[in-house]
């Protein structure tokens, strides 16, 4: 009866054995396969576009490497984007971000990042935008969006890639002052106030015409773009409408020591 006993407790390990090899065979294939080269940008798109994530992450990390022609892998990379594996979807992203401005021909598949429901990849995606510059100007609609985003870390991104932007930022920055959404306008304020000179003469605008709640706003832009705003500020002293130029007095003395040396110039040379 032991005899059988040992006999039969091996026979099961044996069978146990077999089984777990047999369930880890798809695995260590999918790993060889991918640890594979791949031999030309044909089998690079078809991996990309592979339900085995193990694979496609490999041919998405692939895309890093310098002198891969972006362009030709574009369809395959928006197919990657629809794929329901954040981690696959995150590397796609973060392989167009190595590459800098040479991702520009991939602006459309981060526009679809910048929608993403997972935070991380809408971040990635933004980064990869500010990496890319001016170009990406097609994206400042989402952008816009993201300035409203839950998640502290995209807004924080999305003001940067803003103010990269520049000038082709101002006129959609000054219509997000409007938003009722809070953090939109704080947002769209913090923007605007590091963009500098390029933002001055339509907050001026603002301040003599706008609404309690967007002078506000617009106020903290000029006060965080300092001296540079302070000649403008200092010719609404001379407005007609007290009120505006009650508001710029009070944006100056928020101002502080950068406002000194405009106002003394300023009184030196008055008439």
């Amino acid at each position: 009866m032991r005899l059988f006993s040992r006999f039969s407790t091996a026979l099961t390990l044996v069978i146990l054995g077999m089984s777990l090899l047999t369930l880890a065979l798809p695995a260590v294939s999918s790993l060889a396969q991918s640890s594979l080269a791949f031999q030309d940008l044909n089998s690079l798109v078809e991996a990309l576009q592979s339900q085995d994530p193990v694979l496609a992450m490999k041919a998405a990390q692939e895309l890093k490497k310098k002198g891969l022609p972006i362009k030709s892998v574009v369809p395959a990379l928006t197919k990657a984007m629809k794929n329901p594996n954040e981690a696959l979807r995150l590397n796609v992203i973060e392989a167009l971000s190595d590459r800098g401005p040479e991702a520009v021909s991939a602006i459309p598949v981060l526009g679809e990042g910048l929608k993403d429901m997972d935070p991380l990849v809408r971040e990635a995606a933004v980064l990869a935008l500010i990496g890319i510059g001016k170009e990406a100007t097609a994206t400042l609609p989402d952008l816009l969006v993201l300035l409203g985003d839950k998640y502290k870390p995209v807004r924080e991104v999305a003001v940067l890639a803003l103010v990269g932007m520049d000038k082709d930022a101002v006129p959609g920055l000054i219509k997000a002052l409007e938003s009722k959404d809070l953090m939109v306008k704080s947002a769209a304020s913090e923007a605007l106030g590091q963009m500098g000179e390029i933002a001055i003469p339509q907050l001026i605008g603002l301040i003599s015409k706008g609404s309690p709640d967007i002078v506000q706003h617009a106020a903290m832009a000029l006060i965080n773009i300092g001296p540079p705003a302070v000649e403008p500020l200092i010719a609404l002293l001379q407005s007609p409408d007290k009120k505006t130029a009650d508001l710029a007095t009070q944006i100056l003395e928020e101002m502080g020591s950068p406002a000194v040396p405009g106002l003394v110039k300023a009184l030196r040379t008055k008439p």
